[in-house]
């Protein structure tokens, strides 16, 4: 998807930009809340208790909250308009979704721990062999918000490194593409 700015503007933009925005908002927010705190008349009980924070307190606490904010937000963000994409691809494609496995754990952090146990403690790729035993001979691994298609049909091994292998992606970096003797992880 092309943009009408260069990529250092973007870059600033998405990353820079919402931070530059955020810490002011979030100390003019404690600002005020500390302001509204010392208003309240003590004969009537506060809503919420804020203790008086000092402000050089103040300043890096609200860049903590913010960084955190706009970790959250960038991550969600992101994970939402990849599937966005994704989707508005496919339709166009008249496409179908590759199943996707689904973990306990946000981001499929058990699904990764399981396959990193299968290195100490089986045969490195067993619980990809169990995987393809309960979806199929294609499946996609979303870790951490990254698709990884797994296959392991001969004819789409064929396909991706000898056959169409100008018409797939295969990654920044030319080892992603692996071939074990059962499958392909791309």
């Amino acid at each position: 998807m092309s943009t009408p700015f260069s990529p250092g503007v973007n870059y600033v933009f998405s990353t820079f930009a919402p931070k530059l925005v955020t810490t002011p908002a979030f100390i003019l927010l404690f600002d005020q809340l500390q302001k509204s705190q010392a208003v309240v008349p003590p004969s009537l009980p506060p809503k919420i208790f804020i203790p008086a924070v000092p402000q050089w307190l103040l300043t890096p606490s609200a860049l903590l909250i913010a960084s955190l904010v706009g970790t959250l937000a960038n991550l969600c963000g992101k994970a939402l308009w990849q599937t966005l994409v994704q989707q508005y691809e496919m339709s166009k494609l008249n496409a179908v979704p590759v199943q996707v496995v689904k973990g306990k754990w946000p981001g499929n952090m058990d699904v990764l721990q399981q396959l990193l146990d299968g290195y100490d403690n089986d045969y490195a790729y067993q619980f990809l062999d169990d995987l393809t035993e309960e979806y199929g001979y294609l499946y996609c691994l979303r870790l951490l918000g990254e698709d990884i298609i797994c296959t392991m049909n001969p004819n789409d091994i064929k396909r991706v490194i000898a056959t169409e292998f100008q018409n797939y992606e295969k990654g920044s970096v030319p080892n992603d593409v692996l071939v074990l003797e059962t499958g392909l992880i791309s």
